[in-house]
């Protein structure tokens, strides 16, 4: 890798991701697996984020950085290579809870398109959820978005 890669190539020259980054991105990559992210699903992915205790520390520069970090390397290497990148790193305990809240995302914009439906599909294979498990958790956010 040249010097101008580890400057500007996104996270390949970072090291390993955070908790929070990994959790971050999986719920950048629903806000964009459709090809646009609608402001519903960046209101949902902000709202999640300063909810959770695994980002209490965060101000907001690191919010910033982290999600202009993601949404950089989304743009760059796509939605796939950004998802992969973070299921490796997210810890097990958080599986369901990026799930989740992913699927929350999708759901936002009260439309599921096919790419969504394939991320989601993908994702719950990435995280190691069960079907069950998974379809349990997608029924509750379709309840969760219907008002």
């Amino acid at each position: 890798m040249g010097l101008l890669d580890s400057l500007f190539g996104g996270m390949e020259g970072s090291s390993k991701l955070t908790p929070q980054e990994s959790f971050a991105g999986i719920l950048m990559g629903a806000s964009g697996c459709d090809g646009h992210i609608a402001e519903e699903e960046v209101d949902g992915l902000v709202t999640c984020l300063v909810r959770m205790k695994l980002f209490q520390r965060y101000d907001g520069r690191q919010y910033g950085k982290t999600l202009n970090k993601l949404h950089g390397f989304m743009k760059k290497k796509g939605v796939e290579s950004l998802i992969d990148s973070c299921t490796e790193t997210l810890p097990k305990e958080l599986a369901k809870a990026a799930f989740a809240n992913a699927c929350d995302i999708v759901l936002a914009d009260g439309v599921v398109e096919p790419d969504e439906k394939a991320f989601i599909d993908r994702l719950r294979e990435k995280l190691q959820i069960d079907s069950k498990t998974a379809k349990t958790i997608a029924e509750v956010m379709v309840i969760k978005n219907k008002g």
